[in-house]
C-alpha cells in the first residue's frame, strides 16, 4: 500500500515523540515537552546529520551510502510534524514554551536550502528537472494512448480505466488522489451556443477536497473535446462509462434521492 502523507506525518510524529522522551540523550528533564532547542537539537542530531537508510536515486553514483543526507524538504516534514504535536499539548494544557518553529529553526532551514542546492552544483545536477523539459512529447502522449485503445480487446475496463487517468492527469492536471477519489456526480458537461455546424461540449470536473484543499474549496478544471479521438477526454471518458454500464453488469447510478415506504 502507498504511504499517504497523514500516514507519513502520523508515522514521523510518533518517532519524533519516542526521540524527545529520551531524556538522556539530550538533558532534558521534561519528557516528551516540545521546545525550540529541543527540535533544533533533535533536528541536527537525529535527522539531518543521520545517512539514508536507502540510497536516493537521485544521489550521485559516486556517493557512498555514509555521506548521503536528507534533503531539506525532507527534513521540514519533521519539523512541521513536531510543530504538529506541540499545538496538541498547548491546546491539553502540557506546554506553556513558545512555539517551536522559530527564527533559529528557519534558519537551519535555509542553511539546509544551501547546503543542497550547492551539492546539486556539484553533481552537476539536471537542470531540466522540474520544467517543461522533464515531460514527454505529444507524439509520445499519443502513442501511449493508442497502446491503450489497441490492447482494450483484452482486460477492458483496465485498460480504459488507464486511460481515462492519463487523460485527466494531462489535460485537467489533477492530482492523482483526486482523480482516484472522482464521482460521476463531480463531471458534468454543457453546449456552447453560437459555434456553428459542430456541436462544443466542454468536460467540467469540480471538486472540494484534495491534498490543497482541506476546507471545502470549489475547484473546478475543464477541457474541451479533441479532433484526434485517439486522445479525446471526451471520447475516451465515454468508452468507460459505457463498457461500465452498458456492456459490463455494472448497474448505472441512480442519483434520486432513496425513497423508504412505512407500511
Amino acid at each position: 500500500m502507498a504511504r499517504t502523507p497523514s500516514r507519513q506525518k502520523a508515522k514521523v510524529k510518533a518517532g519524533a515523540k519516542v526521540n524527545l522522551d529520551k531524556d538522556y540523550r539530550f538533558g532534558y528533564c521534561d519528557g516528551a515537552t516540545v521546545t525550540e532547542e529541543k527540535l533544533l537539537l533533535f533536528l541536527v542530531e537525529e535527522v539531518a546529520g543521520r545517512p539514508l537508510k536507502v540510497k536516493s536515486r537521485k544521489a550521485a553514483s559516486d556517493t557512498p551510502q555514509d555521506e548521503t543526507r536528507l534533503a531539506w524538504r525532507s527534513v521540514r516534514t519533521y519539523v512541521t510534524a513536531i510543530t504538529d504535536l506541540y499545538r496538541t499539548q498547548k491546546a491539553l494544557g502540557m506546554n506553556t514554551h513558545s512555539s517551536p518553529h522559530e527564527d533559529n529553526v528557519r534558519e537551519y532551514l535555509k542553511s539546509l536550502q544551501r547546503r543542497d542546492a550547492q551539492r546539486d552544483k556539484e553533481n552537476y545536477a539536471d537542470k531540466g528537472g522540474d520544467t517543461l523539459l522533464d515531460g514527454y512529447l505529444e507524439a509520445e502522449f499519443e502513442r501511449v494512448c493508442h497502446e491503450l485503445w489497441a490492447h482494450s480487446g483484452t482486460s477492458t475496463e483496465c485498460h480504459f480505466r488507464t486511460l481515462v487517468d492519463l487523460l485527466f492527469g494531462h489535460y485537467l492536471l489533477t492530482r492523482g488522489g483526486d482523480r482516484r477519489a472522482a464521482e460521476i456526480s463531480d463531471l458534468f458537461t454543457f453546449e456552447f451556443a453560437g459555434e456553428g455546424s459542430t456541436r462544443c461540449m466542454p468536460l467540467i470536473f469540480t471538486t472540494r477536497a484534495g491534498k490543497q484543499n482541506q476546507h471545502g474549496r470549489l475547484e473546478t478544471a475543464g477541457a474541451y473535446r479533441n479532433r484526434n479521438p485517439l486522445i479525446c477526454i471526451l471520447g475516451g471518458l465515454s468508452f468507460y462509462l459505457l463498457c461500465r454500464w452498458d456492456l459490463g453488469r455494472e448497474r448505472v447510478s441512480r442519483f434520486q434521492p432513496a425513497v423508504f415506504v412505512v407500511e
